[in-house]
């Protein structure tokens, strides 16, 4: 977690988000796109305060997908005045509380089954930073989800453990600092190796295609168009 605490703080940025809000399986969400295959879309720590991860999620529906980002913390995320935190904020505590299996596995599910009932076959996850933990941990169940996308990861320690038990392919997009070695060694060695995806962005900082993803900048928007092309290639050809 040091390196996200260490990229500084988000950033805001103007992006009016072409989805709606929905509560859909009991589960409120962001959902944008529609079709047959749906990408469960977990966000950073600072929620949906910032649109940047909302502009990811419409840029992939436009690729043929329904997008659905269940609000994990019921407008509730980590928040600015927290940030960088202190020792006192307990920062790892307020993490440890949104676990997959006490609470984001029973969102996860209960989004994917509201998918359904409106035509959803097929699913992969994806996640940012914090939401990467929680998409590799969808991936644990191959029957449900087929592939999962990580965007500048925080594992949290937790590499090979959260690689290990992986059912299908994952693309990984890094920063310095991000798991990323330790990821490509762990699906080397697994049947879908071959269909694994990396690109670490040297000259990105932990959070660009996220809260701290300032996409006025003309080298931001070239490697998060990057970034988006090969993750709906990536999507297109495991999903």
């Amino acid at each position: 977690m040091d390196v996200c605490c260490a990229a500084g703080a988000p950033v805001s940025v103007d992006y009016t988000p072409v989805g709606s809000f929905e509560e859909v399986g009991g589960v409120p969400a962001y959902i944008t796109g529609s079709g047959s295959k749906g990408i469960i879309a977990i966000y950073d720590i600072f929620g949906f305060k910032y649109p940047q991860f909302q502009q990811v999620c419409d840029h992939l529906a436009a690729a043929g997908y329904v997008v659905a980002a269940p609000d994990i913390f019921r407008g509730q995320p980590w928040t600015l005045d927290k940030f960088p935190p202190k020792p006192e904020d307990n920062l790892m505590g307020w993490i440890q509380g949104y676990g997959w299996e006490a609470v984001v596995k029973k969102d996860v599910y209960a989004l994917v089954e509201g998918l359904k009932a409106r035509g959803v076959t097929r699913f992969a996850s994806l996640g940012c930073c914090w939401g990467a933990s929680m998409a590799i941990q969808a991936l644990h169940d191959g029957e449900t989800f087929s592939a999962a996308a990580m965007l500048h990861p925080s594992l949290f320690g937790q590499d090979k453990a959260l690689c290990s038990a992986a059912k299908g392919p994952v693309a990984c997009i890094s920063t310095p600092g991000d798991p990323y070695e330790s990821v490509q060694e762990v699906f080397s060695s697994t049947e879908w190796g071959p269909r694994c995806v990396y690109r670490r962005y040297d000259n990105m900082i932990h959070g660009f295609c996220g809260a701290r993803g300032k996409f006025e900048e003309p080298d931001v928007v070239k490697a998060v168009g990057e970034v988006l092309t090969l993750l709906a290639e990536f999507f297109k050809a495991n999903l």
